[in-house]
């Protein structure tokens, strides 16, 4: 049902890697998602990706803050000198990889409390896609639509820090990543009230959840018209409880239904308009299209 509008959304859905390096070493990678919206290279994708980054600017002010009593810092004659020490999971570098090498986010707008990020690919080869998506007409979102969600779960990310250059290497064997669909039925419209710059909190609800590595990717129909975009899962208590037996113990098992929760393509068409990105809609055979 959705084989072609998978081929189509594959050209434009690309992941983004996120690493961070902490204060004690470590290394962490995780995936998610993004979708190319137009040929100069403008994206969206969710705003949470952008977290870890907000710790790391947070981060390094403390490490400077740290550094900077330690040196100033006189101890009593006599007495040991006690230095203040780094929380050693304080981030210490961190880096986004958008799908090719040497590319940065530029121009980039992130509203949190809607979870959405708006941005730039610099630099931008439209060559790179060779499909750009069209937006679902609001007015004919219903209820009941079968959907389609596109990322890249269940992938083995793995990055490592090359203290010569500073900077990250994605490990060998870890590119490409495979792209993961499911399919669900749009169940409910959920409003959250209103943005910061008066736009709606609209989402979709998905009868199936959003996947880690999924987040900042498309929710499509079957014509890959972009429905959503998917940036959290939710979980509702059945109300159901069975037990079970376990090493000869009985335990109860709540049980959840998990839904997924996209940012609604009336909200997107609401957000690129007033970032001035030119988009297109379904329907529109002029091209790209920007309303003021």
């Amino acid at each position: 049902m959705f084989a072609d509008a998978c081929e189509k959304a594959a050209k434009f859905t690309r992941p983004v890697i996120v690493s961070t390096r902490t204060y004690d070493g470590t290394v962490t990678a995780n995936c998610g998602a993004f979708i190319i919206i137009n040929d100069e290279g403008w994206i969206l994708t969710a705003g949470h990706m952008f977290d870890s980054f907000v710790k790391y600017q947070a981060d390094r002010n403390k490490i400077k803050e740290i550094e900077a009593v330690n040196q100033n810092h006189r101890p009593n004659p006599g007495m040991p000198d006690k230095k203040i020490e780094p929380d050693p999971k304080w981030i210490t570098n961190h880096s986004f990889w958008w799908a090719w090498d040497g590319v940065r986010l530029v121009d980039a707008y992130i509203d949190r409390k809607l979870d959405l990020a708006v941005g730039r690919l610099e630099p931008f080869n439209p060559a790179w896609v060779q499909y750009y998506p069209k937006f679902r007409n609001p007015d004919t979102m219903r209820p009941g639509t079968s959907v389609c969600r596109l990322g890249f779960p269940f992938a083995h990310i793995e990055s490592e820090f090359i203290e010569s250059q500073n900077a990250f290497r994605i490990k060998k064997g870890v590119l490409p990543l495979p792209l993961f669909p499911n399919d669900g039925i749009h169940t409910r419209n959920l409003m959250k009230g209103k943005g910061d710059k008066g736009y709606d909190l609209l989402y979709v609800e998905t009868s199936t959840p959003g996947l880690k590595g999924q987040s900042g990717g498309p929710i499509f129909d079957r014509d890959c018209n972009i429905y959503a975009l998917q940036v959290q899962t939710a979980h509702f208590p059945l109300g159901f409880q069975p037990t079970v037996e376990t090493n000869g113990q009985r335990v109860v098992e709540n049980q959840f239904m998990n839904v997924g929760l996209g940012v609604h393509a009336k909200t997107l068409i609401d957000v690129l308009r007033m970032r001035h990105v030119k988009f297109t809609m379904e329907g529109d055979e002029s091209g790209f299209r920007i309303v003021d």
